[in-house]
């Protein structure tokens, strides 16, 4: 009896201390490590869109738009993830200004009727505040370029203040860097030298960038420039050095030096057509045969004529 009794006891303390064992190796136990966000890109958003994973999207594509340097076609693709997703997520403000800014990106944008009146509502809103904006937003370029050189006019519309600043490169010969430079919102001119001998082919570009350098606006891009043929010959009328227009640091129009833009010039010319016409007057006077009125002498006596 006795053993039976001690072999019992073991087996119970056996076990209690199998049991605490057990408690302390779940609580040393190393917790499970939460899984990494989706990489912050524009086709990560969209295949979870095409996953119908709606706010992973959502997500993703914020995460994206605060990056630096998003070409334009990223910007749309991001911003178009967002606005749908927020639609979609019951974020009806959030949604109608992100379609706000993807209008302003892209004027032709259009919403496929199928996504219903949730997402379409939204940006019919954000469609009916851009048709209102005073100006159409966007980028121009005008070349005015000969192989002596010229210039290229860039005329910025932005009237929801997205961008913040306005480059602008050329090169010639469609190889090596760019010359870049950053130009005022509004209008402006960049000069650009004369081409080595024998070469024509003029790259350009103008992108409009936001606070984080995204492109809000481009005509054309250090990927995928602008190219034209330069014509052989001198700066054309209204380069530098030249008479024509120019622009002044603050984007004003300043005239080029023509005599006919001096009000001294019309000053003079005015009192010499005046002087003329008087001394035209006066000899034509003379040439007229006097008449009996200026033949005829009055007298008077006193206060009436003398008979």
């Amino acid at each position: 009896m006795r053993w039976a009794r001690t072999a019992a006891i073991a087996i119970v303390l056996a076990s209690g201390v199998s049991g605490v064992s057990g408690v302390v190796h779940e609580a040393h136990a190393k917790p499970t490590a939460p899984k990494e966000p989706p990489p912050a890109e524009v086709e990560v958003a969209e295949q979870l869109y095409s996953k119908l994973d709606y706010e992973k999207a959502n997500d993703v594509a914020l995460r994206v738009l605060k990056k630096q340097g998003l070409t334009h076609d990223q910007l749309i693709r991001a911003t178009k993830i967002l606005a749908i997703t927020y639609a979609v997520l019951d974020k009806e403000e959030e949604s109608r200004d992100a379609f706000m800014n993807l209008l302003v990106y892209d004027p032709e944008l259009t919403v496929d009727s199928a996504l219903g009146p949730k997402v379409s509502g939204p940006f019919m809103e954000a469609r009916g505040q851009f048709r209102q904006l005073p100006t159409k937003p966007g980028l121009e370029v005008t070349a005015n370029v000969r192989t002596e050189g010229g210039q290229l006019r860039v005329t910025t519309r932005d009237p929801t203040k997205l961008a913040k600043k306005v480059t602008v490169g050329w090169r010639w010969n469609g190889a090596g860097d760019f010359s870049v430079s950053s130009v005022n919102i509004g209008d402006s001119i960049v000069e650009v030298a004369s081409a080595p001998a024998g070469k024509t082919r003029l790259d350009y570009y103008a992108q409009a960038l936001d606070e984080r350098d995204g492109a809000v606006f481009e005509t054309g891009s250090p990927s995928v420039p602008k190219s034209i043929f330069a014509e052989a010959g001198a700066r054309p009328t209204g380069a530098a050095g030249k008479s024509g227009t120019t622009t002044g640091p603050q984007g004003e129009d300043k005239k080029g030096g023509s005599i006919f833009g001096s009000p001294l010039f019309w000053v003079i010319t005015g009192a010499i057509v005046a002087g003329g016409a008087a001394g035209t007057y006066f000899f034509l006077q003379g040439q007229n045969p006097p008449t009996s009125a200026q033949l005829s002498p009055t007298i008077r006596c006193g206060t009436d004529l003398c008979k």
